[in-house]
């Protein structure tokens, strides 16, 4: 049965064999991706894993972790040891892609990525607890920073061979998706998400990752993976944006992201981002009816209707 009647949220349960919200400290099942170095992970090499692997946790190491989704190989999924090494990897085409405040001509230098992120309120680490790009968005982001010859960090640099040796970033990359086993072949997207962390009192973000916040933060971007990889999810996501929602509504949500700093002109992004807060949040220090100031019932009923619009 699909829960709340989406197709992400079906196909994900189905992956799963336990109990979904399996302890990040669990052991590792043997098929999961053992930790290797960006330059000895050959695209050929990415396993595939499930959600339950993906949640299943990872031993000591400070390495990323890459795995392709079981099911829907187009999306890449990284497990950052830290927020801050997320951070330093992905916060730079965070701001080009979708933050206000950051053009989308022109790829921020280090001052002005540090002013961005102190204006919001924000550390390195704090700035994202999970990222969305799509495959074009990031060709976008380090073309970009080539043009500027603009110094990238180590962290963005190892990125881009990652992505490379992925085959994500090459001009007819979607030509080479086409052997992936997903409905839109063409479209690939990489999203991130980190282990546990536990929160450094001695700042004044928090930036702890417990389960609860980690399997959050996963299923949210999956959602959006989904979104981008799903023609059928897709449309379905911008009916409820265009049609299901009343125009007082639409505003009610363009209000609360543009408070988490969103671009409010990105009409896509506003529609993704509503979805995958609405129906695949479940930490309510994320997302809840109080993040848009209705009551749970209403919050209920906004449910139900994006369930409607499929």
């Amino acid at each position: 049965m699909l829960v709340l009647g989406l197709v992400l949220w079906w196909m994900l349960a189905r992956q799963a064999t336990g109990n979904p919200r399996t302890p990040a400290t669990a052991t590792a099942p043997a098929q999961m991706l053992q930790p290797a170095a960006p330059q000895a992970q050959a695209k050929h090499l990415i396993q595939t894993a499930s959600l339950e692997q993906l949640l299943a946790g990872r031993g000591p190491s400070s390495e990323w972790q890459l795995a392709r989704l079981q099911g829907n190989e187009t999306v890449l999924v990284i497990e950052f040891p830290t927020l801050l090494e997320q951070g330093l990897a992905l916060n730079r085409a965070a701001a080009f892609i979708e933050k206000k405040g950051s053009a989308r001509d022109r790829v921020l230098n280090d001052i002005e990525l540090a002013e961005l992120v102190k204006n919001a309120g924000d550390s390195t680490a704090t700035f994202y607890f999970g990222h969305d790009y799509t495959a074009a968005q990031l060709r976008q982001f380090f073309a970009q920073s080539s043009t500027q010859q603009l110094v990238l960090n180590p962290q963005e640099l190892r990125l881009r061979e990652l992505l490379v040796d992925a085959n994500l970033l090459q001009q007819n990359a979607a030509k080479a998706a086409g052997n992936a086993k997903s409905p839109a072949a063409g479209q690939q997207v990489v999203i991130s998400f980190t282990a546990l962390q536990v929160d450094d009192p001695t700042t004044m973000v928090d930036e702890s990752v417990d389960a609860l916040r980690r399997e959050s933060t996963l299923r949210h971007e999956l959602s959006h993976a989904e979104f981008f990889t799903r023609p059928a999810y897709q449309k379905q996501s911008w009916r409820f944006w265009q049609q299901g929602l009343s125009k007082a509504e639409r505003a009610m949500f363009r209000r609360m992201l543009a408070g988490m700093d969103y671009d409010t002109d990105n009409e896509e992004l506003m529609a993704n981002e509503t979805q995958a807060l609405l129906m695949h949040t479940p930490d309510t220090r994320a997302f809840g009816a109080g993040n848009l100031g209705v009551t749970p019932a209403q919050l209920q009923d906004l449910r139900a209707r994006f369930e409607r619009s499929r």
